[in-house]
């Protein structure tokens, strides 16, 4: 008989997380509550809404010269930085002060509640980017500019997604799922040899209606990564403002696309070329995921594009 997966539910880094052990077994337990420490450990350093984070204290070191970080701090700032050149800017972490401007300055249980008055009064500006930003690996430290600040948005539960199944799979697990809030991670296979198979809501229902659920996506059995970057959650000020910025303006995406999710080797790769394929036109958008060999689906408000990718794990 086969044994039964093993799964934990619970909330962390502002969402909600969801690991799967495939296949059980004795360990089963005591890997779980590993997911549960180490994604806390890993917010504990990379949370932006704590004041005592690594993160938090970087931002507030900006202009003051290196800071030394741990190694999981260096890691996360190291894959800004990649993906910040590898979108040529379309994903950019250095957009806090402008993110902050618009009112996403804290929890965003918080930032949902209020009551945000005109938009008019926040002040607009291109992200700084990630070019005088100094990394150095040697000594693991890192020196932000003046004024400079670090978001890491969605791509930290990406990352967070992508060490954590693959820590767990190192310890032993025959397969493992982290979901850490849309930002899927997968490593090893399922107990019963068949593939992973991942459910996608179409978040352009109205609110209170039953979602559709897209073409499910099929992935194998190499190490995989799911996320999904919208502009229909995450919404505030009665609507009127989401956290989705375009770092080139500073606005909030105007984009035809609404909706985009991305299958690639990594959650952390896959968050990130979502959020660079959301801020183009359609059209662009699926040229640039193309390019790159990405399976996808394309939200705009009343079309679904899929996109089968060169590099597609099914």
């Amino acid at each position: 008989m086969p044994v039964a997966d093993r799964d934990s539910r619970f909330r962390a880094m502002g969402t909600q997380c969801h690991v799967i052990i495939a296949g059980g077994g004795s360990v089963s337990d005591d890997l779980l509550e590993l997911a549960r420490t180490r994604i806390d450990l890993l917010e504990q350093s990379w949370s932006r809404f704590r004041p005592g984070s690594e993160l938090s204290r970087l931002n507030a070191a900006a202009g003051c010269g290196p800071l030394a970080v741990s190694a999981d701090l260096l890691l996360l700032a190291q894959r800004m930085r990649e993906a910040w050149m590898a979108t040529d800017g379309l994903f950019d972490p250095t957009v806090l002060t402008t993110m902050r401007a618009h009112g996403y300055d804290t929890d965003f249980a918080t930032v949902a509640m209020r009551s945000t008055g005109c938009l008019d009064d926040v002040r607009l500006a291109a992200a700084p980017g990630m070019s005088a930003v100094r990394i150095d690996e040697a000594s693991s430290t890192i020196a932000l500019p003046r004024g400079a600040g670090l978001d890491p948005g969605a791509i930290g539960k990406g990352l967070a997604a992508d060490i954590v199944a693959d820590e767990l799979h190192a310890a032993g697990a025959q397969g493992v799922l982290v979901n850490l809030g849309g930002d899927i991670a997968l490593a090893g296979e399922p107990a019963d040899g068949t593939l992973w198979t991942i459910d996608v809501e179409d978040e352009r229902a109205t609110t209170g209606a039953s979602r559709e659920v897209l073409r499910p996506l099929v992935l194998g059995t190499v190490p995989g990564g799911v996320a999904t970057s919208t502009t229909l959650k995450r919404r505030w000020a009665q609507g009127r403002r989401h956290h989705v910025l375009d770092p080139r303006t500073g606005t909030m995406s105007s984009s035809d696309l609404v909706q985009v999710t991305v299958i690639a080797p990594t959650a952390c790769t896959a968050e990130w070329s979502a959020t660079a394929a959301l801020l183009q036109p359609l059209d662009a958008a699926s040229a640039w995921l193309r390019e790159r060999g990405l399976e996808a689906i394309l939200l705009t408000a009343d079309r679904t594009v899929r996109l089968e990718g060169v590099s597609s794990h099914g």
